[in-house]
């Protein structure tokens, strides 16, 4: 049997304190808020990502429309140049109104006065 005086030599064991329930909380709580900011920011470069996909497209789309507008340019230009030929000119004058090239016999020219 133990007495009160050896019981009271032995040392006695520290007690232990209690757990930090709110630094664990503090710990979940600061990791959901990097979570969210990470996950805010991912979210921001996806959607200029997207951005940037959406104005390259655009940028496709109308240069090819460019491409096709100097196309048409070319083409109508050639047609303009050949239509304002002047064989053709005088062809469809003599065809369609019956006017001939005046020969230099009958040209006349005006003299003015100074």
């Amino acid at each position: 049997m133990a007495t009160w005086a050896a019981e009271a030599e032995r040392p006695q064991p520290k007690p232990r304190p209690a757990p930090r329930a709110v630094k664990r909380q503090r710990h979940v709580r600061g990791g959901v808020v990097w979570i969210g900011v990470v996950a805010a920011l991912l979210a921001g470069v996806v959607a200029m990502n997207v951005a940037v996909l959406r104005l390259n497209m655009k940028l496709d789309r109308l240069g090819r429309e460019r491409a096709d507008l100097r196309a048409q340019n070319a083409a109508l230009s050639s047609q303009l140049s050949s239509q304002a030929s002047a064989p053709r000119i005088q062809g469809l004058a003599a065809k369609r109104l019956g006017l001939v090239q005046a020969t230099p016999d009958q040209a006349s020219y005006v003299t003015l006065p100074h």
